[in-house]
């Protein structure tokens, strides 16, 4: 289907899949097999919700290198994917890093249908200096009228503004699943932690559950195909009421005392 010009893009939840730093890679990174990748799957078509971008964090680059090529590669091929092809997607790359006053900067970009079309047509390839995509040696690439074996990578990349949002449906508030090293893991104590508030400072069950972590947490011991999409549809439509039942089962297995 064809995308909205100027159409927006509204981050309702964000998933972390297994990963682990890896320099020899060209991407800085590997990603891990994940178990949960099916339930995240369906659990976000339960939902109404599909994915619009992913997240890359860097430490500090020197001033004007925004994406490094394999990042630049990635996203043309995220946003191929998210397309269908060589047309516009409101898939989006969002990099998130330090400033040099310290602060965290989070800033959004797509690449252009050029480079999206150089990518599906592995015309470009990482080399020595990130900061520039490699012109594969059976391509020719022309700047200023002259062929180029690199092209800058900013030459690919557009701007795209970031709105601030409040989810009226979401709440984030479970720890995240693929975390190691936080101090706070997904259990049944975190569960019990987070429902427990339900009927304090205008807090309902089905609001505290309405959180995409928690929700693919319940995967694990609820049935994806039949009791998921019964509590999911509670939580897109709030004129539809949890069933007790559910609400006695999740009570149950976070061991609170069923005052929801």
């Amino acid at each position: 289907k064809k995308t909205k010009k100027n159409a927006k893009v509204i981050v309702e939840a964000i998933y972390e899949p297994p990963q682990e730093a890896d320099p020899e890679a060209a991407e800085g990174f590997v990603i891990l097999e994940d178990p949960n990748e099916e339930n995240v799957e369906n659990l976000a078509k339960m939902l109404g919700l599909q994915r619009v971008g992913w997240i890359v964090g860097h430490p500090p680059r020197e001033e004007g290198f925004q994406l490094s090529a394999a990042e630049i590669i990635m996203a043309a091929e995220f946003q191929l994917e998210s397309a269908g092809g060589i047309e516009p997607t409101p898939f989006v790359t969002v990099r998130v890093t330090v400033g040099d006053d310290g602060n965290v900067v989070v800033e959004a970009f797509q690449v252009s249908l050029q480079c999206m079309e150089m990518v599906a047509e592995e015309a470009l390839d990482v080399g020595p200096n990130p900061g520039f995509c490699y012109v594969n040696e059976t391509f020719s690439a022309i700047q200023e009228g002259k062929p180029s074996p690199t092209v800058e990578n900013n030459f690919f990349l557009t701007l795209v503004p970031i709105n601030g949002y409040q989810s009226e449906t979401f709440v984030s508030k479970f720890p995240r699943a693929n975390r190691a090293y936080d101090d706070r893991a997904q259990t049944h104590d975190e569960m019990k932690r987070q429902l427990s508030k339900s009927g304090q400072s205008g807090w309902s069950f089905i609001d505290l559950l309405s959180d995409f972590s928690l929700l693919l947490y319940l995967c694990k011991f609820l049935d994806v195909s039949t009791d998921m999409p019964k509590i999911c549809r509670s939580v897109r439509d709030r004129e539809v009421p949890l069933d007790d039942g559910y609400k006695i089962i999740i009570s149950s297995m976070a061991g609170m005392d069923g005052s929801y």
